[in-house]
């Protein structure tokens, strides 16, 4: 019998990471994945400060569509000041658009009457809620790990989870602490059902 509801299986073969390249979580992503053989794709836009190995420029397409979604993602964060880092930003777009679902690691907050994540992370959160994609965020101040409920619209706690699509994004904090480390490191293992 065929079972109609049966996911693709992932190939672990050909996963790819989907980040920005910053300092911080981005680059942990990066570089325990690349023990694993998972590929990045480090999104930027026109920037000289990026000059890693898996930058890859983002199309004037994408820049435009990205600058739209961030305008729409500040009617959640109402944020100000957004303009001058609009670059840097709607680059986060890329990582969303690209990817089936999304892990960040980061600190969960209040923004207006709705949980976000803080600093730039939470742009490619709340583009990630907007676009309906699964969003899992590690807490690194409560050392757990949430998912973004759609019927609630709020985080829940959930078990440690693995990534199971091949396409996904691996975002986060630039500040992050010991935990975080750990968080990223551990969700590759239980991918891989291996450690390294």
């Amino acid at each position: 019998m065929i079972d109609l509801f049966e996911n693709d299986k992932l190939d672990l073969s050909n996963i790819t990471c989907h980040s920005g390249g910053a300092k911080g979580s981005d680059s942990f992503f990066d570089t325990i994945g690349d023990k694993y053989g998972v590929k990045t794709k480090a999104y930027s836009y026109k920037t000289k400060y990026h000059d890693g190995p898996n930058k890859v420029e983002i199309s004037e397409e994408d820049f435009e569509e990205g600058k739209i979604e961030i305008k729409k993602a500040n009617k959640i964060l109402m944020r100000r000041g957004i303009e001058k880092y609009m670059n840097l930003l709607a680059r986060n777009w890329a990582q969303v658009k690209y990817s089936d679902e999304i892990f960040a690691i980061g600190k969960i907050c209040k923004s207006g009457k709705t949980e976000t994540i803080s600093g730039g992370t939470g742009y490619a959160c709340a583009m990630a809620v907007q676009n309906n994609k699964p969003l899992y965020v590690f807490d690194q101040i409560n050392v757990k790990w949430f998912k973004w409920s759609f019927p609630k619209e709020m985080f829940i706690e959930i078990d440690p989870p693995k990534i199971t699509c091949n396409n996904f994004a691996g975002i986060g904090t630039r500040e992050i602490n010991e935990y975080g480390i750990t968080a990223i490191k551990e969700l590759y293992e239980r991918t891989f059902e291996t450690e390294i």
